[in-house]
């Protein structure tokens, strides 16, 4: 194959770019996956939260008219 071809210059960057893409998905599916464990980490805490403030509500019913 005559690699001076304009196909064969075609298929090159293409590759390269699909390459390319390749790399990046990688690197947003690894950050939307932190993103999800950091979620998922807010939500536990935010459930906890409610679970002391009921608690403390349950204690001092008091707490709870403000």
């Amino acid at each position: 194959m005559d690699v001076t071809s304009p196909a064969a210059a075609e298929i090159a960057r293409l590759t390269l770019e699909r390459d390319e893409l390749a790399v990046e998905m990688r690197e947003l599916q690894g950050h939307v996956e932190r993103m999800a464990r950091d979620l998922a980490a807010l939500d536990d805490e935010i459930a906890s939260l409610r679970r002391v403030q009921a608690e403390l509500v349950r204690r001092h019913p008091e707490l709870g008219s403000g």
